[in-house]
Formats: C-alpha cells, sequence, structure tokens
C-alpha cells in the first residue's frame, strides 16, 4: 500500500519521478522486513474479523477497533499481542494518508479497563520469556552435542549434531553478551565482526529494533571462542552468522536446545537477552547501566526482566544481609 500524498503527486505529475521512487524506497525500509511481517499478519487478522462483522476495516472507526480489542482480550492474548494489533491498525491507516482510530480515547479507555480486568484476574502481566542466564548457558554447553531426533524421528549423525551444537553454543553466547534481540541475531553477519587480541569482539548492530544509527558491543573471550568454531577459513563477509533468516527460527532453536538440556519449557528468541539483564543485575548492576549495555530507551522493561534480581539486591534485602535487625 503506497502513501496517498505519493500517488497525488504521481497523478499531478509536480514531482520528478525519480524522487517519487526514492521516496518509496525510504518508506519501504521505514520497518524492517521482520516488523513488516508482523504488521501485515496483524492486519490481516483484524481484516478478516472486520469483514466477519460486517464492518469496515480501513478506514475502521474507534468503535470498532475497541470491538476487536476486546474480542482478542476475551481470547487470552497478552498485553504484547494486542499492542502489536493496535500499532499495525495504526501503521496501515497512516500510510493510506488516514487519520489512525487507536488514537481514540475510546480506544484508549477501552486497552486501559481490559488491562485492569485482566490484572484483577492476575493474568494481564506480560508473557516474559525465561530469562537464559550462566547457569542455564552452562547446561546449554554441556548438552549442546548430543544426537537429537528431527520432524521424522530420524537421529542426527555424530558430525551433524556437532556442527549443530557449536552454531548453538555459539548463537546463546553471543546473544547473550550482546544482548542481542533476536531480529538483531538475524541480520549479524561476518563483516560485522571485528576479532581482538585479547580474545574477545566487537560487534556492530547496524539496525535494531530501537534505532537506526549502528552500534557497537561488546562479545566476552568464551563467546568468542565459540564464534571462531563456526567461522569458515575464508568466510563471505555478506553470510548470516547463524545461518537463520526470521526471529522465530531463532526462538524455536533456542526453545529446542532449552528443552535438550532439560531446562524446561518458556525459551525463545528473547530468552538471552532477558538472562543477561538478570545476569547484570544480580552482580550489581544499576539501572541506568543496564539501559546502556541492552540499548533500551526506556528504563521499564530492563526493569521489568530484572525486578526478582534487582529486590534481592534492594535496600531492605541489603538490611537484612547486615543483620541491622539487631
Amino acid at each position: 500500500m503506497k502513501e496517498s500524498a505519493i500517488a497525488l503527486a504521481k497523478s499531478n505529475g509536480r514531482i520528478d519521478q525519480r524522487y517519487l521512487d526514492a521516496i518509496q524506497a525510504a518508506l519501504a525500509d521505514s520497518r524492517r522486513e521482520s516488523t513488516r511481517r508482523l504488521y501485515a499478519g496483524a492486519w490481516r487478522r483484524f481484516r478478516a474479523w472486520a469483514e466477519a462483522e460486517g464492518l469496515q476495516a480501513l478506514p475502521a472507526d474507534p468503535i470498532t477497533v475497541a470491538a476487536y480489542m476486546t474480542d482478542r482480550a476475551g481470547q487470552g492474548l497478552s498485553g504484547s499481542s494486542l499492542s502489536l494489533d493496535r500499532k499495525a491498525i495504526s501503521y496501515h491507516h497512516r500510510i493510506a494518508g488516514l487519520p489512525t482510530p487507536t488514537l481514540s480515547e475510546d480506544v484508549k479507555l477501552t486497552v486501559a479497563g481490559l488491562r485492569n480486568q485482566a490484572a484483577a484476574k492476575g493474568r494481564w502481566d506480560p508473557r516474559q520469556a525465561r530469562g537464559l542466564t550462566e547457569r542455564d548457558l552452562a547446561r546449554i554447553v554441556a548438552t549442546a552435542h548430543g544426537r537429537r531426533r528431527g520432524p521424522t524421528g530420524r537421529r542426527e549423525s555424530r558430525q551433524a549434531a556437532r556442527r549443530r551444537g557449536d552454531v548453538d553454543i555459539a548463537m546463546v553466547s553471543v546473544m547473550r553478551d550482546a544482548l542481542l534481540r533476536r531480529g538483531e541475531a538475524t541480520e549479524l553477519r561476518w563483516r560485522d565482526v571485528d576479532f581482538c587480541r585479547d580474545g574477545s569482539a566487537r560487534l556492530t548492530i547496524r539496525r535494531s529494533k530501537t534505532s537506526v544509527a549502528s552500534a557497537l558491543q561488546y562479545v566476552g573471550v568464551r563467546a568468542t571462542e565459540a564464534l571462531r568454531r563456526i567461522a569458515p577459513p575464508d568466510p563471505d563477509p555478506n553470510a548470516r552468522i547463524f545461518g537463520l533468516r526470521c526471529g522465530r527460527s531463532i526462538s524455536n532453536r533456542i526453545a529446542a536446545m532449552a528443552k535438550a538440556a532439560g531446562l524446561g519449557e518458556g525459551f525463545s528468541g528473547h530468552s538471552p537477552r532477558v538472562g543477561m539483564a538478570q545476569d547484570l543485575t544480580a552482580a550489581g548492576t544499576g539501572l541506568t547501566a543496564l539501559m546502556v549495555a541492552g540499548r533500551w530507551k526506556s528504563e521499564r522493561m530492563p526493569a521489568h526482566y530484572a525486578r526478582a534480581q534487582a529486590a534481592r539486591r534492594g535496600a531492605v534485602a541489603q538490611f537484612h544481609r547486615e543483620g541491622s535487625w539487631g
């Protein structure tokens, strides 16, 4: 779908075509490919629901969006899922040059009410991925090379298990040290790695979920060693390091390695980032330093991820450790 302003400019011939093409290309790159896929899926669901209800999806009336939010919440969806729905609806209205109905007070108050209702039932808390901590990483390293069975029931060869296990270890180790989002991990190329003399490495994150500016992240010696083990003798600079093209593949891979390590369910592509945030907090890292390390613009999410570790290091915990009570 194209911006209505661009369509108008094409129709009246005021702007040279080369500028319009450049603008269109920039608009296409204004969202990451993974984000566009998520928005497209959420938009398809909204349009299908609106059609089934005999309502108009574009432009949508605010009360239509509010009704959709109640329907989605009634299915037991998490707050993050409802947030994605709102963003997708807003995005598709904006690129069509239409006012977004999600800014209506009706929609805002409806979502706030749904949040309060769910909180009263103890189920609004975001479905946070389990943190993959240093202890969990050690278990994955110990079990990563075990031969597994695929969907067909066929068991891996020892060579395949060794190769897959090396990639598994490198993936979670690097994602933890650099606090990578799963989309950043899929986009990581060999050109983005700078191996240093002290055995560590630096990763260039060329574009992230929250910024188009590049960032430089530190990777420790053990993770760098794991990265070197999977590096080809003469790697193609543009080749994806982990060979995966979408965030869901990263999530599935981490869930599988966690299950094989006996860690249970709840691990996903976000787990290495969450786990490192928890480990850093437990080690005494303050919230501001944690935000810098993880490139968070707001303190809300890192504080949420590491709230249990922060509580164990808080003033009351310190009071009891020091025996100040008597």
